[in-house]
């Protein structure tokens, strides 16, 4: 029974239980309403019972229900496409690119006057790309500049000097078009002399020359000249008065006539000797003529060459490498792990991909390297004077200190890699120095297109026999025999036993 019934019954059963208590006295009427509370106590009661009943029902299960519910969805074939492409099988690893060279450029004082050097002014910026005779800052009130030479400046240029260093000066100032004039190659004469004379003009500074020394031995030699004149005139004097006496004066004596040929030898003498002092002169004053000293010019086989770094500021004292330049075409060096060295041969193609610039450039293996721990990069060469004092815990401190200074924990040992040296097809651009890049060598492919499927569709059965898994046309699946070829980038190329099992388009089956 439902309990909307009991209720309407058990008001039923009041009411006529009322029209009784109408008739009775007073004591009587109380005795009712404490009765009829009673049963809508019992009423309310059962309609709880049986509204917890009907919800415990709907939470009883079968053994049945609660299989079905935890059983595992049906099952979903995975499939994929066979196709028709290509296959490469390729390499990837990782690879560092960086300039050949680095110069770290330290200026030297190039006068004993000078006892502190500073930066009077900087001409480049780090980014700039400087060419042959190009001034690249002012140290202490003197131009520092590069020109082009394989060979870096170790002694002042001056006249009277020759050697292949005097040679690559000639060449680069006749690159600028000051040529050397009669000079030959490789010696420092009048003509070089005057083609640093007009570079110096060009770059705003004076010619620097040779010095006090020089000064002193051209005064010197001026001296020792005019005394050798003097000495000959004298003796021409009197080499004429003993030649021709006065008018109306007796003949010479035989005494006076062996005076001439004692002062025509010592004529002779004081000539020879003037035309020495002479040649000394010239020399002296050769010597005294413009000088490319040492710390003023940086020498750089492969120019132009970009500007890496400059390290200080106009009005700071110089202290270690002002500027650091690279010159030369970025390379890169690629890391094989030992494991992907071994087939990989020079002519191979490889494609650089810059990951941060989209960058792709195409080359070729040029070499393997033997196995090593170092860091792939390029060399570092210090021009000019010494580099900076060492700070703390580079050496500059005392042995307490180091002593007492706690150790650095050791750093894990480099994993071990194969250097794999590219030649790009071009230059690489200058925006990928210093990058990390992706790098591909493609080992070898196939003459053409071929029918491939990815490698998870193929699969061997307990005979032996490779096949792949196709979906009919009814959905069912067909078990295709066939062999497998190139294996490369998730693929493998397949050639079904009978070839009309298989197809372009077709769906096989990967998995589930």
């Amino acid at each position: 029974m439902a309990v909307g019934d009991l209720i309407r019954d058990a008001e039923r059963e009041f009411e006529g239980e009322e029209e009784t208590a109408a008739e009775a006295v007073g004591s009587g009427r109380s005795r009712l309403v404490r009765r009829r509370r009673a049963l809508l106590a019992v009423a309310a009661s059962a309609a709880l019972v049986a509204c917890g009943g009907l919800g415990a029902a709907g939470l009883v299960k079968s053994p049945a229900e609660r299989a079905a519910d935890t059983a595992p969805p049906p099952g979903t074939l995975l499939t994929a496409e066979a196709e028709t492409k290509v296959l490469t099988r390729a390499t990837v690893t990782r690879g560092q690119v960086y300039p050949p060279t680095r110069y770290d450029v330290t200026p030297a004082t190039s006068s004993p006057e000078i006892t502190q050097l500073y930066v009077s002014a900087l001409a480049v910026k780090a980014g700039d790309a400087v060419a042959n005779g190009q001034l690249l800052a002012e140290v202490s009130g003197r131009p520092l500049f590069v020109l082009k030479g394989a060979v870096p400046a170790y002694r002042d240029l001056k006249p009277g000097a020759n050697g292949s260093d005097v040679a690559q000066l000639q060449a680069a100032l006749a690159d600028l078009g000051h040529g050397r004039g009669s000079d030959a190659e490789g010696e420092y004469g009048p003509g070089t002399a005057q083609a640093v004379t007009d570079f110096y003009r060009q770059l705003g500074h004076p010619a620097p020359t040779a010095g006090a020394a020089a000064e002193q031995a051209v005064d010197a030699a001026k001296r020792a000249v005019e005394a050798d004149q003097r000495t000959v005139d004298d003796l021409k004097a009197r080499q004429g008065a003993a030649a021709a006496p006065p008018s109306g004066a007796p003949s010479a004596a035989p005494a006076d006539q062996g005076v001439l040929p004692d002062l025509a030898a010592q004529l002779d003498e004081a000539e020879r000797r003037l035309s020495d002092d002479r040649a000394a002169l010239a020399r002296a004053q050769a010597a005294d003529g413009p000088v490319v000293p040492a710390g003023e010019v940086v020498f750089l086989p492969v120019l132009p060459a970009a500007v890496t770094a400059v390290n200080a500021t106009v009005g700071a004292p110089v202290a270690g490498p002002l500027l650091s330049l690279t010159s030369g075409d970025l390379v890169v060096t690629g890391q094989l792990t030992p494991g992907q060295a071994p087939g990989i041969t020079p002519g191979m193609a490889v494609e650089i991909l810059s990951e941060s610039t989209g960058t792709v450039v195409r080359g070729e293996v040029a070499e393997l390297g033997p196995r090593t721990t170092a860091p792939p990069a390029g060399r570092v060469i210090a021009i000019g004077g010494a580099a900076a004092p060492a700070g703390p815990g580079t050496g500059g401190g005392s042995a307490g200190a180091a002593a007492a200074a706690p150790a650095a924990p050791a750093a894990p040992p480099a994993a071990a890699y194969v250097p794999l040296r590219i030649t790009p097809t071009e230059p690489l651009p200058a925006a990928l120095g210093g990058q990390n890049v992706r790098i591909t060598v493609r080992r070898s492919a196939t003459a053409q297109p071929v029918l491939c499927v990815p490698v998870a569709a193929v699969y061997t059965d307990a005979t032996g026999r490779t096949a792949v898994p196709r979906i009919g046309s009814t959905g069912r699946r067909v078990t295709v025999p066939v062999t497998t070829g190139v294996n490369a980038d998730g693929y493998v190329a397949v050639t079904p036993v009978q070839a009309a099992q298989l197809q372009p388009g077709d769906r096989v089956v990967v998995g589930r």
